[in-house]
């Protein structure tokens, strides 16, 4: 099993670095990506990942509550404790694994920030948010990039596809690591905007269902579409990421369609 493992994996690797000129992308060692320009000199940073997955059924029959609490959530960006890069919330258009009906997807330059933000910005929203509440799941994680990718231009058109996995007991830290190479090494198949992926930072206890995170990031839902199906893409997700997998949640979520503004600058 390990063998076929590990041949699927330097297969999916070598396809997909054939597919682009050498130099578009690096990882590194932890398997967060690393997104340069060929024959450039990056300046890279570190970031960190907040996608968030909610069950709140009930608001898919009562559009009014649903839209003052994605608006709620959209407007966090505007809080005075919010030092984000971007921002969105908006229904899952499909999970996988463990049902979710809205997301909320995010970018912060600093555990210190983000958790400045628990602490302060989202209190109001969150008491607004209990009573449809039956599920949540959060895996918050650091991503290294050129410093050029750290803001997105999110607009209605906008999809971003997340997977959460909990990774078995028997799995090694090694073959983890190479299942977060084999997905950040997709961008080169195209389509995709961005990927990242990393371990949960265990920011709150609430969020230790899942323990690694893996986004990626589309100007529309064509791409992603045309990115799913492509067969590099499924060999990673189905024959290397998801069998690491004790559970795992997958999500795609678009913004929320009544907002004035999804998108925030750190200053």
């Amino acid at each position: 099993m390990a063998g076929t493992y590990r041949s699927l994996l330097l297969l999916v690797l070598a396809v997909a670095a054939a597919r682009v000129p050498y130099g578009l992308l690096a990882v590194d060692v932890k398997g967060s990506s690393v997104i340069s320009t060929k024959n450039s000199v990056a300046t890279t940073a570190a970031v960190i990942e907040h996608p968030v997955f909610f069950n709140m059924e009930g608001l898919l029959s009562d559009t009014i509550s649903e839209d003052m609490i994605l608006q709620g959530l959209n407007d966090l960006v505007y809080n005075n404790y919010s030092d984000l890069y971007f921002l969105y919330s908006g229904r899952v258009l499909e999970s996988q694994g463990v049902s979710f009906t809205h997301a909320l997807i995010s970018r912060f330059p600093s555990s210190e920030a983000l958790q400045t933000y628990y602490d302060f910005a989202i209190p109001d929203i969150v008491e607004k948010m209990r009573p449809w509440l039956k599920n949540e799941y959060c895996v918050d994680f650091t991503a290294e990039m050129d410093e050029s990718m750290l803001e997105l231009n999110i607009d209605n058109d906008f999809v971003t596809y997340v997977i959460f996995i909990k990774v078995s007991l028997n799995v090694s830290d090694s073959d983890v690591v190479k299942a977060m190479d084999a997905f950040n090494a997709l961008i080169d198949v195209g389509y995709a905007v961005q990927l990242t992926s990393g371990e949960n930072m265990y920011f709150l206890e609430l969020y230790r269902t899942m323990s690694h995170g893996f986004v990626a990031y589309f100007s529309s839902e064509a791409d992603l579409a045309a990115w799913k199906n492509d067969t590099i893409v499924a060999e990673v997700i189905d024959g290397i990421i998801l069998p690491l997998a004790d559970s795992y949640a997958v999500a795609s979520v678009k913004p929320f369609a009544g907002n004035s503004g999804v998108t925030n600058s750190v200053d």
